[in-house]
């Protein structure tokens, strides 16, 4: 549902102000920061862009450029938040020509052009080019520019029409479910559960809702049950992953196989999660003693010795968890990482990190602020070097500072 409304946004509702239609970008300018609208948990030292491909008539050709050595993903989410890439680890930095097509997909290809598929017909690209000067971005402007999408044909005939996901009612949700189960398509070894769904009208389409939503007990039923999954999302998904102390650690991001509630979960935190080998995440709402982490009770400590070990980059970020976006201070410092003007390391080369609202007393540590209130904290690695997927590296825990 996350999803499905922000592809409605942006591909179909001319009226909102992020709509660019189907199969073009809209590349973001600028760094996210307080108040990011797309989306939540944004990185905040890389450049996005967004779009949202429909393929049900054809391919769509991505052209790469020349990246130098600037860090991009091409991060493909399908209908169903399922993660693969294009990008700087998996065909390097150099330029190219992709077809992006839908499983199943025959047919010819001009010359130069390799096939890439995708598993649903409609799917979000959600693009990460890495900044490397946090106060002047020009350079992943540039690169950014240099991506293209160019469909290889058009539309030959009606298409039904698009639900609007207004509010998040349980019968909006099912009409949005309906859709997109006959027409984006789901795995052939999910067509038994799919079948189920039947019984409430969903994949039979807007008549068949509108038949269930006439029965007071049917209703009464959906609404109840739409309600305990809300309920039961909200209370798991500062849970999601396997636990690293007081950390979590990825389990199968962007590859969910079977496992619909961490999915669920994982895009209520934050839609637009990649593979863990493309971007290892590790997320904490507590300290290291279990407590929730809160700039208004506590002033906390954390040291890197050594840093995440990653190809392309690694960073530590702070959102408020009352919002989920980044939050406000000000410095308007949000993230310490590798490229950190002013970096402060100890003399074993270790990264102390100041977490508090007030600003730390002393040059000797990094500060990131907090704000005066509960917020959470991710710890990003582009490009996992062996010793993270391995886990002998493994985040340390924020310790409270004594009075």
């Amino acid at each position: 549902m996350l999803e499905y409304a922000q592809m409605y946004s942006q591909a179909l509702d001319t009226a909102d102000a992020s709509f660019t239609g189907f199969n073009r970008f809209a590349h973001d300018r600028n760094l996210a920061r307080p108040g990011y609208a797309p989306f939540k948990t944004p990185n905040a030292d890389t450049l996005y862009s967004n779009a949202w491909l429909d393929l049900s008539h054809g391919p769509v050709v991505l052209s790469v450029p020349d990246a130098g050595t600037t860090y991009f993903t091409v991060n493909f989410l399908d209908i169903y938040g399922n993660s693969s890439n294009i990008s700087a680890r998996t065909r390097g930095f150099g330029p190219g020509k992709y077809a992006i097509v839908p499983l199943g997909w025959e047919g010819s290809l001009p010359d130069g052009v390799e096939k890439f598929t995708v598993t649903t017909p409609y799917c979000w690209i959600l693009m990460r080019v890495l900044a490397k000067d946090l106060s002047n971005p020009a350079r992943a402007r540039q690169v950014q520019n240099g991506f293209t999408l160019q469909p290889l044909s058009q539309p030959d005939g009606q298409q039904e029409s698009f639900p609007a996901p207004a509010g998040s009612s349980a019968e909006q949700y099912l009409r949005v479910l309906d859709w997109i189960v006959r027409n984006a398509g789901y795995p052939v070894t999910e067509t038994a559960l799919v079948h189920r769904y039947r019984a409430i009208g969903v994949g039979l389409g807007p008549e068949a809702i509108d038949k269930a939503f006439a029965d007071p007990d049917l209703v009464a039923g959906i609404k109840a049950g739409h309600a305990a999954a809300l309920e039961a999302l909200d209370n798991s998904s500062r849970l999601s992953g396997y636990p690293a102390a007081t950390w979590k650690m990825p389990a199968d991001t962007g590859a969910y196989g079977y496992n619909y509630f961490y999915r669920a979960a994982i895009n209520t935190l934050g839609t637009g999660a990649n593979v863990s080998i493309e971007n290892y995440p590790f997320n904490t709402f507590a300290d290291g003693d279990g407590d929730p982490l809160d700039g208004g009770k506590h002033d906390y400590r954390l040291t890197f010795a050594p840093p995440p070990p990653a190809r392309f980059f690694w960073s530590l970020t702070l959102y408020d968890a009352k919002t989920r976006e980044l939050s406000a201070n000000p410095i308007a410092r949000y993230i310490i990482n590798d490229r950190t003007p002013g970096l402060v390391r100890t003399g074993s080369g270790a990264i102390p990190i100041a977490i508090q609202h007030e600003r730390p007393k002393g040059k000797s540590l990094n500060w990131l602020p907090a704000p005066d209130g509960p917020f959470y904290l991710v710890i990003r690695a582009q490009g996992p070097e062996p010793a993270l997927i391995e886990g002998k590296w493994l985040p340390p825990a924020v310790q409270k500072v004594k009075p």
